[in-house]
């Protein structure tokens, strides 16, 4: 069984170069991304920005796959792209949000494509 999670991360055009670097490296990585999660391309109306999206998935920091991409994030959030027009930090162009069970138990990084996020709502 396990701990499970619902995870969301989105990679835009800026940073995909690091991102297709990323599955070159890791072959789990690339099944997980390509071929076991559901993907939006030009999200959000974004040429070439990816969402990738996982259902009841284990989402273990001592997984290959999980690594590879938590390598790639950590590289975002400390990395400036020259466009042009100017200097951004990669997190402007990826976005990460991990739901686990627990309610509390809740990461997101990257800033940017703002429309993922969490919203807490009563059922009944």
């Amino acid at each position: 069984m396990g701990y499970r999670s619902e995870v969301v991360l989105v990679v835009g055009r800026e940073v995909m170069p690091q991102f297709m670097a990323t599955m070159c490296s890791s072959q789990q990585a690339r099944a997980m991304c390509f071929d076991e999660a559901t993907r939006v391309k030009d999200y959000e109306g974004e040429e070439g920005a990816i969402l990738f999206r996982w259902d009841s998935i284990k989402w273990y920091d001592s997984f290959e796959e999980v690594e590879a991409i938590e390598d790639f994030m950590d590289w975002c959030e400390c990395e400036e792209l020259e466009l042009d027009d100017g200097i951004h930090s990669a997190m402007d162009f990826f976005r990460f949000v991990r739901i686990g069970e627990d309610t509390d138990d809740v990461v997101e990084r990257g800033d940017g494509f703002w429309s993922v996020g969490v919203r807490r709502a009563i059922s009944w």
